[in-house]
């Protein structure tokens, strides 16, 4: 692909971007991270990746609706769990407490129960 957009600020995710971008492709890194991230600086070079910091979304919406919307872009593959309202505390936090570096999105289904 293309591009990548990190916005989970966890190591694997960082990785997973790095990984699915074509050569020449570009990492945006849009999540605020609390620790450092780590880079393999020489799948960088030989992949001649760009890396891009942002702040601010500056109109990457329409583009990004568009790419999932026609498939461009698959965001099963971004879905760590998926539970019921009832489960959150349980399992929902759990899973953010103690597998926070492996957990990159988990989906809450408002009506209590699991996906």
């Amino acid at each position: 692909m293309d591009a990548a957009f990190e916005c989970t600020s966890v190591q694997p995710g960082f990785d997973a971007c790095l990984d699915a971008i074509r050569m020449g492709g570009t990492v945006v890194i849009v999540a605020i991270w609390v620790k450092p991230a780590s880079v393999d600086m020489a799948k960088l070079v030989i992949k001649e990746a760009n890396l891009l910091g942002t702040i601010a979304y500056n109109n990457t919406h329409p583009k990004t609706i568009d790419l999932v919307s026609t498939g461009k872009i698959k965001l099963d593959q971004f879905i760590t769990a998926k539970i019921g309202l009832d489960d959150l505390i349980d399992k929902g936090f759990d899973t953010l407490i103690h597998h926070n570096e492996t957990a990159v999105k988990i989906l809450v289904s408002p009506t209590g129960k699991g996906l």
